[in-house]
């Protein structure tokens, strides 16, 4: 009977030590990507941020040519990662509106530069883009400051799995 008590104990123990081992590596892995994610907000902003500074360069006379120096690249790879890292539904609008606000920016500043009107409209719904993906990030963000403990299992083959 003791070598029975043995037995159950040893395995006890080492199904305590695999699932605290599992528990780790899951938290450590919402961890980053969390990571991941804010830091694929933050691009997104400083990138969106940065554009809208050379549209204004270039509109003041400042600077000329700085809006076609964007690095349209990082701002592709940002938004990549971000629909990679994130398939939350109140995501999916918030990124596509700022690229189109500022795709509108862009060709509105580059075709028709002498209609302030225009400019301007496109100006304010940039920034207005801009303001509403900040705000889904942020919702985003929040709900998955849960501690990972108390969320259930990624379905096997999302993006949060892995």
């Amino acid at each position: 009977m003791a070598e029975w008590i043995g037995l159950v104990g040893v395995l006890a123990g080492a199904l305590i030590a695999f699932g605290g081992q599992y528990l780790l590596r899951r938290t450590e892995r919402q961890e980053r990507n969390d990571t991941l994610l804010l830091e694929q907000f933050a691009l997104i902003v400083a990138l969106s941020e940065d554009y809208r500074n050379r549209v204004w360069e270039e509109r003041n006379q400042v600077a000329s040519g700085v809006v076609h120096a964007w690095d349209l690249g990082a701002y592709r790879l940002a938004e990549a990662r971000l629909r990679v890292l994130s398939r939350d539904p109140s995501l999916v609008a918030a990124p596509e509106a700022l690229h189109e606000a500022g795709g509108h920016l862009g060709k509105t500043w580059r075709l028709t530069p002498s209609d302030q009107a225009a400019v301007d409209n496109a100006w304010r719904a940039h920034r207005a883009a801009i303001n509403q993906f900040v705000a889904a990030s942020s919702q985003v963000l929040r709900r998955r400051t849960i501690p990972a403990l108390l969320r259930p299992a990624p379905e096997p083959g999302t993006a949060e799995e892995s």
